[in-house]
């Protein structure tokens, strides 16, 4: 069976779920100069969004393999970017908190279920097919910080809300275009199990633990560097639009290189390719900031943030493969558990940087992926 073209469709969902979540990454150095904020201030920020956009996936993975919700397809990527697209609206910090909890808890609401009936639309092929919806989400989060630091140039923070409109089109596109009884008729026999089956089976449980940590370290250093890498160049004198472009770079060539790592792994194994992300990018990242503001600086941090990222799908695909029947479960713990407890680092990596400075902070979480080596040889070999 090839893969059905829904697939796309969710995938564009994906994109434009995650373009606002891309925002973020120019706008904490504004936050930080509006508001007056310290680094742990901005650590803080980088967490609530953790908490909200990750740490709830399993709620929503829950309700989601009980209960088959399909609404989350449309509904998700239009709260996110009313909500994300109004931060501008904020006077406050507080404010400014509340907005973005509640536009990242509808990111949240979308991964679960997305990335759970994406095997059941991949035909034969479901790495590429997880690498198509992973590298949807990944292809918006990059677009967004150049996006938002181009439309800031341009017209200014306080204009905004009018990145809302694209939201509402592909919510209405999505409702028109892929009925939810469409989706319940393809998944149905795919989303009925939680955390009991996910529990019964110790190696299954131990495999997945594992792999949860193994993308903890990752985002970790991922998250790291959307956060503090943005400050730490705006003290170089580099502007937003530079920033907002340099990020889009990397996290665009990062998805575009998951297809084919996906793809590639069907003849190397996805343990070794997971075992490169740890490890290659530790030296990529430490060198490339050390190198700022120069070429070969900006390069050496693309190619760094290519290597954490290339091997997201692959982690999902083997969640969901170990999950005990509970696709939306395991893609859940993937992507809300490992991520927001990367994010809840945040806020210490910020007091950190108050005592030894941005740069070591930086040279913490480029190094942090290393701490999963040995644990990429305890996954199966597949």
């Amino acid at each position: 069976m090839p893969i059905s073209p829904i697939l796309y469709l969710v995938s564009t969902a994906h994109f434009f779920n995650d373009i606002y979540m891309g925002f973020l990454t120019p706008l904490f150095p504004i936050a930080m100069e509006k508001f007056g904020l310290s680094l742990s201030m901005i650590g803080a920020l980088s967490m609530v969004a953790a908490i909200a956009s990750a740490l709830s996936q399993p709620v929503f993975g829950t309700l989601f393999d009980r209960f088959g919700v399909t609404a989350s397809v449309y509904l998700a990527p239009l709260l996110t970017g009313i909500l994300i697209s109004s931060l501008s609206f904020a006077r406050s910090y507080s404010f400014f908190v509340v907005l973005l909890f509640l536009g990242c808890l509808g990111s949240a609401a979308f991964h679960p279920k997305g990335a759970s009936v994406t095997p059941a639309l991949s035909g034969r092929h479901p790495e590429i097919g997880m690498a198509v919806f992973s590298a949807g989400g990944n292809l918006g989060f990059a677009a967004g910080p150049a996006v938002i630091a181009v439309f800031i140039s341009i017209w200014g923070f306080p204009a905004t809300p009018v990145l809302a409109v694209p939201a509402a089109a592909v919510a209405l596109a999505l409702f028109l275009l892929l009925p939810s009884r469409e989706i319940e008729r393809r998944t149905r026999t795919q989303t009925r199990v939680t955390w009991r089956s996910l529990l019964s089976d110790r190696r299954e449980l131990s495999v997945l633990s594992r792999l949860v940590f193994i993308n903890f370290s990752l985002q970790v250093a991922v998250r790291g560097l959307q956060t503090f890498l943005p400050v730490y160049m705006t003290g170089l004198s580099v502007s937003i639009t530079e920033i907002g472009v340099i990020f889009t770079v990397m996290l665009a060539l990062g998805a575009v290189m998951s297809i084919f790592v996906s793809s590639f792994s069907r003849h190397t194994g996805k343990r070794f390719l997971i075992f490169l992300s740890v490890t290659a990018s530790v030296p990529l990242c430490l060198a490339g900031f050390l190198l700022m503001p120069s070429f070969w600086g900006y390069a050496l941090c693309v190619l760094g943030g290519i290597t954490l990222t290339f091997s997201n799908p692959l982690l999902i695909l083997f969640a969901q493969k170990h999950s005990g029947g509970s696709p939306a479960m395991a893609s859940s713990l993937i992507m809300g558990i490992s991520w927001g407890l990367a994010g809840l680092l945040m806020v210490p990596l910020g007091a950190l940087g108050e005592l030894v400075g941005v740069k070591g902070t930086l040279a913490a979480v480029s190094a942090f992926p290393l701490v999963s080596a040995v644990s990429c040889f305890r996954v199966p070999r597949e």
